[in-house]
């Protein structure tokens, strides 16, 4: 494989990404209902394992791809403003992801009623703070990529 079929335009993977979240979410969002029974806990250990594999990796790659040429090569006052507010939420959303992970990783069904309910907790408040994450990214970052889409140069992709 040449290193040039690697590349995967920022634009394209973000959309594919934010489609991949919507999908785990709306699972987890259906799971939060019915936590004290075991087809919950079956659904919701891939939920974890997709945060762990994919939606960190996902913020580490606008963090170090898509982020810098825009602050370098496309800043205005509303970009720099939307990007160093993306940051902030990545902190507090990977803050999240942790806490669910150490429940989910320190238990097994059957959950007693406290760490269900913290479970559920957690589960809200990431399902409150990533949709309108990715829906900031979708409605604000996107086009600003669109516009700019020759600022990614394919060798920084490889």
């Amino acid at each position: 494989m040449k290193q040039e079929d690697k590349y995967v335009d920022p634009l394209n993977r973000l959309i594919r990404d934010h489609e991949d979240v919507s999908e785990h979410l709306e699972v987890l969002k259906e799971v939060l209902g019915f936590l004290f029974e075991e087809k919950a806990w079956i659904k919701i250990k891939p939920i974890e394992d997709f945060f762990k594999r994919n939606l960190i990796e996902h913020f580490k790659f606008e963090e170090e791809i898509v982020f810098p040429p825009v602050l370098s090569q496309a800043a205005t006052p509303d970009s720099i403003k939307l990007i160093l507010e993306l940051q902030r939420e990545h902190g507090s959303i990977l803050k999240e992801l942790e806490e669910f992970q150490n429940i989910i990783s320190k238990n097994a069904f059957p959950l007693d009623k406290e760490t269900g309910k913290r479970l559920n907790v957690v589960g809200r408040n990431i399902l409150n703070s990533l949709l309108p994450h990715a829906s900031k990214e979708d409605d604000k970052l996107l086009p600003i990529l669109k516009e700019n889409i020759h600022i990614f140069d394919k060798h920084d992709f490889i």
